[in-house]
């Protein structure tokens, strides 16, 4: 799988929403270890994931640099139709391009009626349905998804590419450039043009080349060099290929045509075409509304507004005496070969079981097809995570079971006893964990409650409770669950610590007692040596008393 070059992933800002992968009509869009990224040989290019994409983490390559680039010498530019309906002054645009080094600047309408006549001659001689090719989205989606009808295509290159062959004529190599609304044109074209740009582009580089010297808005209004097309200029509306072709002047005869539009009813059309055998036109295009509606239009133009600036510049230029294009002036070969671009992977039917039922869908019952994932059915998302595009994480349903899961071993296992009852709805047990089962052994459910009910009254405090005639104290962790879902209790057993806290009080207590009975006996000997003491003194000192007082007396006689 390679990461698409022109529709750019920014991991940053994906959220992992799958929004983009809901909305993307062939699921080319992988979803893997954190990363999300556009596979280049599955998408058809409609521009569905930049634009649905909340966090805009998709977004189209640009290539604005390059076509600043072609202002240091001169170039062509190459404009579709729907310029007029995108811009609100496209005349003076056109101005200001010419003063920064366009030297021509021509309607893609010329290629469309090149393609136009093609596509009548075709029809003259066909056997069954034909489907246009100037939508770039709608040859990708027949090349890689419905290779069986590429006979169903017009074998003719698309206006831009007719054009651009046109202008080589006239140009030799003169470095050239096309802006249109499309993002499938950047791959189209990539080989044929030297700068592919959108309108989006071209409005953001109007700033940088509008000089200091003249205002926008003071410019004159220039239109396209000549030669100009007679009659397709409406390419980009809905039905405008019909009716440049329904105004062909060789058309002599009414022809069967259908106009066919969004990616979504094009799939279903080719689901369901088969054998069908009755020669009509299909225009085709990816976009509703046609161009006119195409991926990097602006979002806030009503499509009313683009057609009304459509025809109102188409009228200004019908009104203008130019030369006109004549097809037969320069012969271009218009033939084109469509190829067999299918991705193929190998289904193992047995291993798409196995994935299924590692996500807990055991039989058909449990496969919710509910697309939150993105992908139609279980069995396209298993599929999938078969291929590596996508995860088994990526099942809400699965992974909310799995949460569940975890989160009830979590429940059963913690080393608390917990129990949820219900008293408003006749007062029963709704839950009990494997520990409280334990705890509360043959208690009848009324018991429990009203043990229940009555620690809930007072939460905050340790309860002593004879359970099965054993004295436990409890600490309980009241919780009312929202909506009338019941009330929690959690009983945090503390009876061991209480225990335990009682043999060191008793252990604390004997030891201090220990330590009075041996400080006490050093005591009582101490007192009795001074009581000794003290006599023995005291005797001595009377003794000493009579012996100077006998040698006081002595001493006076002499």
């Amino acid at each position: 799988m390679t990461k698409s070059r022109y529709i750019l992933s920014d991991k940053a800002n994906c959220k992992y929403c799958y929004k983009c992968l809901r909305n993307c009509p062939v699921k080319a869009i992988n979803f893997k270890d954190n990363d999300s990224f556009v596979i280049e040989e599955e998408c058809i290019l409609c521009g569905k994931c930049v634009s649905i994409c909340p966090q805009h983490a998709k977004q189209h390559r640009k290539d604005k640099k390059e076509f600043l680039n072609l202002f240091k010498s001169p170039f062509v530019l190459f404009i579709a139709p729907s310029f007029y309906a995108y811009f609100s002054e496209p005349f003076k645009l056109l101005s200001l391009l010419k003063r920064n080094g366009c030297v021509y600047i021509s309607e893609t309408a010329i290629g469309s009626e090149y393609v136009t006549n093609e596509y009548l001659k075709i029809l003259s001689s066909a056997t069954g349905p034909m489907i246009t090719t100037a939508c770039p989205v709608v040859v990708d989606l027949v090349e890689k998804y419905f290779p069986e009808h590429l006979d169903s295509l017009f074998k003719v290159k698309s206006p831009a590419l007719a054009h651009g062959m046109f202008l080589k004529h006239m140009f030799g190599d003169i470095p050239r450039a096309f802006v249109s609304p499309c993002i499938a044109k950047n791959k189209e074209l990539e080989e044929a043009f030297n700068v592919v740009l959108t309108f989006e582009e071209l409005e953001e580089i109007v700033p940088l080349i509008t000089g200091s010297d003249v205002s926008f808005d003071s410019l004159r209004e220039t239109y396209p060099d000549a030669p100009h097309p007679n009659r397709a200029r409406y390419y980009p509306s809905s039905g405008g290929i019909v009716y440049s072709a329904s105004l062909d002047d060789s058309n002599q005869n009414v022809f069967s045509h259908y106009v066919l539009e969004s990616v979504e009813n094009i799939l279903n059309f080719l689901k369901t075409l088969g054998t069908f055998e009755e020669r009509i036109l299909i225009e085709a295009s990816a976009c509703v509304g046609g161009c006119l509606n195409g991926p990097t239009m602006r979002k806030q133009d009503n499509i009313l507004l683009r057609r009304s600036r459509l025809e109102s510049a188409i009228g200004k230029l019908n009104g203008l005496e130019v030369k006109r294009l004549n097809i037969n002036t320069v012969q271009i070969d218009l033939r084109r070969v469509f190829q067999n671009k299918s991705v193929v992977y190998n289904i193992d039917f047995e291993k798409i079981n196995k994935i299924l039922a590692e996500m807990g869908k055991t039989d058909p019952a449990k496969e919710l097809n509910c697309t939150a994932c993105g992908y139609e059915t279980c069995r396209e998302k298993a599929a999938a995570v078969l291929e590596g595009k996508a995860e088994k994480e990526m099942c809400f349903a699965y992974l909310v079971e799995k949460v569940s899961s975890v989160s009830n071993l979590v429940v059963e296992e913690i080393p608390n006893a917990i129990v949820i009852i219900v008293i408003f709805k006749g007062e029963k047990v709704v839950f009990i964990n494997n520990l409280a089962k334990t705890l509360f052994a043959n208690y009848s459910d009324e018991l429990i409650v009203q043990i229940c009910t009555r620690v809930k009254e007072s939460p905050n405090r340790i309860h002593e409770l004879y359970v099965n005639s054993k004295k436990l104290h409890l600490y309980p962790k009241v919780l009312d669950l929202p909506d009338d879902g019941g009330t929690v209790v959690l009983f945090v057993d503390l009876t061991e610590m209480i225990l335990q806290r009682e043999r060191i009080n008793e252990l604390r207590r004997k030891t201090i007692e220990k330590i009075d009975e041996v400080l006490n006996e050093p005591m009582k000997l101490a007192q009795d040596i001074a009581s000794l003491l003290g006599e023995s003194i005291a005797e001595t000192k009377s003794h000493f008393s009579e012996f100077k007082k006998f040698l006081g007396e002595e001493n006076a006689d002499m």
